[in-house]
């Protein structure tokens, strides 16, 4: 049976133990220095779903777009997750409104393969419980599973991953069992079509950066695309790297545990660094809510 946790490594042990364990009492305690590395990873995973993956596709707000606006599109997505972590409840308000008035302009057409609205809470939910993961998977990773009682506080504690975003608050699982298995529910619905497939590919091994910033962009792509390629492919569970049609054998296997160990011995100060990012994204929104500038 698949599983959500994120246990395909055969070299990552139970590292409970490590004195640079944290007590976990909220979602943005799991947040470490790997985190970076494999969110590529997780983007993988929200468009598997075909409606989520068309609707970037095919989306109109150019605003928004990660190959046409790499570094705005960063700080939007790391304001979301802080706000919905870290954020109070005007904050969260105002991040769904504004989130919600985007989203209205993303919808199918005529000619789409599969029929989406960015708004539906349906596509929403698989959204925030990849991104609810993409957490977890950043933690066990570098340290091991989680404990159950920890389990549980972070299924109450992330739903405004979702309710943030559009989804009701009765759609969100009440506990670790019923996260699981809507996981293995919605796994058998996933899919990545060729369009879907390319514009991951770009994304993962920086190629696209080729055509928006020229013969800097191009350095970048073969400087970086090939480790960020393979630190993603790293990341992804086995079934969507098969969708991606990406290979993983077991030289990559002890390359990644090499650099699991590096990671691990950093988290103590990248860790404090990323978790740290977080309130400033929040402070970043709230001023630039006083100063009249665009957040979204």
């Amino acid at each position: 049976m698949a599983t959500i946790d994120h246990y395909q490594h055969a070299h990552v042990a139970d590292v409970r133990a490590s004195r640079h364990r944290r007590r976990i009492r909220r979602t943005g305690d799991l947040v470490t220095g790997l985190g970076p590395t494999i969110a590529g990873a997780n983007v993988i995973m929200q468009l598997a779903n075909p409606r989520v993956g068309y609707g970037v596709v095919e989306s109109r707000v150019d605003s928004g777009s990660a190959v046409k606006h790499p570094i705005k599109r960063s700080r939007t997505t790391g304001t979301f997750l802080a706000v919905a972590l870290l954020g109070d409840d005007e904050d969260r308000r105002y991040v769904h409104d504004e989130l919600k008035r985007v989203h209205d302009l993303v919808y199918s057409t005529a000619e789409s393969p599969v029929r989406y609205s960015a708004n539906d809470s349906r596509l929403q939910l698989w959204v925030a419980i990849c991104l609810l993961k993409y957490f977890i998977d950043q933690y066990e990773l570098l340290y091991g599973r989680l404990t159950v009682a920890e389990k549980e506080r972070i299924i109450a504690d992330a739903r405004w991953l979702g309710t943030t975003l559009n989804v009701r608050p009765d759609q969100w699982p009440s506990s670790y069992r019923q996260l699981q298995e809507y996981w293995d529910d919605q796994l058998g619905d996933m899919a990545i079509d060729p369009p879907v497939r390319d514009l991951l590919q770009q994304l993962s091994d920086l190629s696209f950066l080729r055509h928006r910033f020229g013969t800097a962009g191009t350095v970048a792509h073969k400087v970086l695309g090939r480790p960020m390629n393979y630190l993603i492919n790293a990341g992804l569970p086995p079934e969507f790297r098969d969708m991606m049609q990406w290979r993983w054998g077991p030289g990559d296997e002890r390359l990644y545990a090499r650099t699991l160990r590096v990671a691990r011995a950093l988290d103590p100060a990248t860790g404090r660094l990323m978790r740290g990012m977080l309130f400033t994204y929040v402070l970043d929104m709230r001023l630039r809510r006083r100063l009249g500038l665009k957040v979204f």
